[in-house]
């Protein structure tokens, strides 16, 4: 087994490099990958806090690498794509060398605001409501619009939390299976699909107790079977109780729904 979108004290996470990779060693993974929050271009509680940071992380890393055992350590990032506001991935390629990348939208940026899907939820219906005008389809819009965009000129290797925009509507302005909404959503994993990137399936909003499936969820299984996706489980862990939690019931969904999970061994 393996679990390579984590978080240490590098940035939001709650235990450090260590900690993380020794919690991986114990638990018997095959493979075990840190992809801290990428720094972007403004002050922040959540990711690396500087480029300057970055040498100290991958080294921290790189320690853990020659520490051996059965146990594969990796070194990635996870990185926002914010025009304007984030670094190009192409930065953290050629500075650092990371062993991949993942791409991510945290923050929606439309006419020069943001919206802040990820953080506490009165600032998600806040920023739905100033910017958007309550318009859930709009922000939808633009929220896929910018997954599209980091897509085609960043070229992630895997996609992250892709409507993960969800969280937060709780069912409240918008259903998953509308089909304004499930169309946006189909088309972007397409475009990861015919780029070759990975689509991560993270457990974290049903074992945080935030949602009530997965990232993305159940129902994007088949279309995901039928244009045969690569996907990857992600616990999107922060501290080493969280690690590979709710595994071995999406491992088996995995199986019974005949998804093409990638191939761990080539990283």
């Amino acid at each position: 087994m393996y679990s390579i979108h984590n978080h240490s004290t590098f940035c939001d996470g709650k235990n450090s490099v260590a900690e993380m990779s020794n919690a991986a060693r114990k638990a018997g993974l095959t493979h075990f990958g840190l992809s801290g929050h990428a720094p972007v271009l403004f002050e922040n509680e959540w990711s690396i806090a500087s480029v300057e940071k970055l040498d100290e992380y991958f080294a921290a890393i790189a320690t853990e690498k020659a520490t051996g055992g059965k146990t594969k350590i990796l070194a990635g990032l996870e990185a926002d794509y914010i025009p304007g506001l984030s670094y190009p991935f192409d930065f953290f390629r050629k500075s650092y060398q990371p062993d991949y990348l993942i791409g991510s939208i945290h923050l929606v940026s439309f006419e020069g605001q943001l919206w802040f899907i990820d953080g506490p939820v009165e600032g998600y219906d806040n920023g739905l409501k100033t910017i958007f005008g309550n318009d859930i389809r709009k922000a939808a819009k633009a929220f896929y619009n910018q997954t599209c965009e980091m897509i085609e000129t960043q070229k992630p290797d895997i996609l992250g939390h892709p409507d993960k925009l969800l969280m937060h509507n709780r069912n409240r302005f918008i259903k998953h299976d509308d089909p304004y909404l499930f169309n946006l959503l189909k088309e972007t994993l397409m475009l990861a699909t015919e780029k070759d990137i990975v689509v991560e399936i993270n457990t974290r909003g049903i074992y945080k107790g935030l949602h009530n499936d997965y990232y993305p969820g159940q129902y994007i299984f088949p279309f995901l079977k039928e244009n045969k996706t690569k996907v990857m489980m992600s616990a999107d862990g922060h501290d080493t109780s969280q690690i590979i939690l709710g595994f071995d019931k999406l491992h088996s969904l995995i199986e019974t729904e005949s998804l093409i999970e990638f191939d761990i061994f080539r990283l």
